[in-house]
């Protein structure tokens, strides 16, 4: 039985003061397949895999697919090398011309570093209107990530502190590099934006002037400790993947968002804010839950045909949920009273 498709376009609009903050966040998303790794102790474990974060070491490809994302320099006298890293992230509802307040890129460490391994980063943002993956076809050897233009907008990031594995650090702002990407002509809200994050040649060193940053695919390795003496345990964390946070003033754009009925949220709406979610398979999904401001209030990774979810700290009032999975986005209305 054939599925229609109905379009519900959502209107966002300003409530109460004209001067409205509206905060977006993103995370790099998966962009397709799944690679089984094995880990020193012998586990397998399956990953979901993403070509939104790359990394370049000089002037070649690094893996296109690991565990952690290097940014800087290592100044080992006998093995010199630039790290450069890219980061793109989609589905960005900013209106062309919106004024950016600010924005952060968080990261987190995929190992301590003391202080004393400063590394200095360059972060810049491609001028492109829907920037595009870091597959093989937009990031090879002839085509590297340091060859994508970049807008005028540059910020330095200098990180000479310590850090410790699997907490969150954030980048300085970069609210400027986003406000001058979504000012393109060509700018449509929805769009992807790239960020290349650059290392800097900083002469032979006996220290690692380089951060390790945990990428989509990453695993807590059971041979990693935290300070504390405790290990990873062997899984992949979603909620550890680069994010970036933007804090936009005025509401967000206007988005197109199909209603499928394979989408199945119960009950609706919600006395108590407990909803389910029920799948058409258990294939890894995304969730988001936006709120009528475009804001993503709540974010989920399941891998369940049934799931359930605690709402009960959102005010009541009318949510979207939006689920990527096996790449087709569904969307559906649901009430919280």
């Amino acid at each position: 039985m054939l599925k229609k498709l109905f379009t519900l376009t959502l209107l966002i609009t300003a409530f109460g003061l004209s001067a409205q903050q509206s905060m977006l966040t993103r995370y790099i998303q998966a962009t397709g397949g799944q690679l089984n790794d094995t880990l020193d102790n012998g586990t397998v474990v399956t990953l979901d895999l993403s070509t939104d974060d790359a990394e370049q070491e000089n002037d070649e490809v690094d893996g296109p697919y690991d565990d952690d994302l290097d940014c800087g320099w290592e100044g080992a006298p006998d093995d010199l090398n630039i790290l450069n890293l890219g980061l793109r992230f989609r589905d960005l509802w900013i209106p062309n011309g919106a004024s950016i307040d600010s924005a952060f890129i968080v990261l987190h460490a995929h190992e301590g570093k003391s202080a004393a391994d400063v590394a200095m980063i360059t972060i810049k943002g491609e001028a492109a209107d829907n920037a595009a993956t870091f597959d093989s076809t937009n990031f090879n050897d002839n085509y590297l990530l340091t060859d994508r233009p970049t807008v005028s907008t540059e910020v330095s990031w200098t990180v000479a502190e310590d850090w410790t594995i699997w907490q969150p650090y954030s980048t300085p702002d970069v609210g400027g590099i986003i406000e001058e990407i979504v000012a393109r002509p060509g700018w449509t809200s929805g769009n992807a934006i790239a960020f290349i994050l650059e290392g800097e040649d900083q002469g032979p060193s006996t220290v690692e002037n380089a951060r390790e940053f945990t990428s989509f695919e990453n695993i807590a390795d059971p041979d990693d400790v935290d300070p504390q003496g405790n290990p990873g345990d062997g899984t992949n964390h979603p909620e550890r993947r680069p994010y970036l946070m933007i804090y936009v003033n005025g509401p967000l754009g206007q988005q197109e968002i199909k209603i499928t009925p394979s989408l199945s949220i119960f009950p609706n709406p919600s006395e108590n804010g407990i909803i389910h979610l029920e799948l058409s398979s258990d294939d890894h999904a995304q969730v988001e839950v936006v709120n009528l401001a475009g804001s993503v209030v709540a974010q989920y990774e399941v891998a369940e045909e049934l799931n359930t979810f605690n709402l009960s700290d959102l005010n009541p009032g009318i949510y979207l949920m939006k689920v990527a999975q096996n790449g087709e986005v569904s969307t559906q209305k649901f009430v919280i009273k």
